[in-house]
């Protein structure tokens, strides 16, 4: 186990408005306030959404691209960097209009139907993320 200590710093609370792609407002976010690093919690509806899994034996992510409204129950992930360049890594679950609720990794395109909104706490210490060539992911590098 590899482990790093940090300090909570700032909470960035954003509504994201109808139409915008998650991931892209978020970056925005990210570079508007100069954020290091954190955690991520997100709450509302989207209209398009991806979600997906990780292949282990294949070593992919293997996604599916939905087109109907749903409630985002629940969606929390991270933000490091690799590169300089945010990396958003988000985890979600989604209720369905029948009442039954999917999840997985989200990917993109992911597009806000009401709202979503974003509660990011920010950590004083830059967090990256280096490749794992052990699942040829981009890991975070503690």
């Amino acid at each position: 186990m590899k482990s790093k200590e940090t300090t909570v710093g700032r909470v960035i609370v954003s509504k994201i408005q109808p139409d915008e792609d998650l991931f892209e407002a978020i970056k925005e976010l990210i570079k508007k306030h100069n954020i290091k690093s954190g955690l991520l919690n997100v709450i509302g509806a989207l209209k398009q959404f991806t979600i997906g899994y990780f292949n282990i034996e294949k070593k992919q992510y293997n996604f599916k691209t939905f087109n109907e409204d749903i409630e985002l129950i629940s969606c929390m992930g991270n933000i490091s960097f690799k590169d300089n360049e945010p990396i958003i890594h988000l985890h979600v679950s989604v209720g369905k209009d029948d009442y039954t609720i999917i999840g997985g990794h989200l990917g993109q395109p992911s597009v806000v139907s009401i709202t979503a909104e974003v509660y990011i706490y920010e950590i004083n210490d830059k967090i990256n993320r280096a490749n794992d060539p052990q699942f040829n992911l981009s890991l975070l590098d503690l």
